[in-house]
């Protein structure tokens, strides 16, 4: 069993367009960079993080990192609506409603308007650059 020394899991995700996933991680749903480092071959490589050196920026969302990777000929978006891999993020909000009015000033675009569900009072997805869904729900 694995014993973890901290509550929380960090995501990384492999930008197909680093600059439209920043803008859409930092500008539109507002997750503050807390780190921009640069990860050097020998590391990406040595344990299997990437095949080539690349540039990583980390954005705070809760107490979770989103972490967006920035490398040189990065893997085109998926070209299935629905793909293997990472599907979607859940974010908690205390109003759906006032987070969808936000969000949408900021140029988020949303799938629907929010519905409730059998666990929580509403939810409601839009898609990153990636097609990765950005789910925020209110309990």
């Amino acid at each position: 069993m694995l014993k973890l020394s901290h509550p929380t899991v960090d995501i990384a995700i492999t930008c197909s367009n680093f600059e439209k996933s920043l803008d859409f991680y930092h500008n539109k749903l507002g997750f503050e960079i807390v780190l921009d480092l640069e990860i050097p071959d020998n590391l990406a490589q040595d344990i299997g993080l990437a095949p080539t050196a690349f540039r990583q920026v980390r954005l705070k969302a809760g107490n979770t990192l989103i972490k967006l990777m920035d490398i040189e000929s990065p893997p085109p978006t998926p070209p299935d609506q629905f793909s293997a891999g990472v599907r979607w993020l859940t974010f908690f909000v205390h109003d759906i409603d006032e987070s969808v009015r936000n969000l949408k000033q900021n140029g988020v675009e949303f799938l629907s308007e929010p519905i409730s569900a059998p666990d929580a009072a509403g939810v409601v997805c839009a898609k990153d650059p990636d097609g990765i869904l950005i789910e925020l729900v209110q309990i």
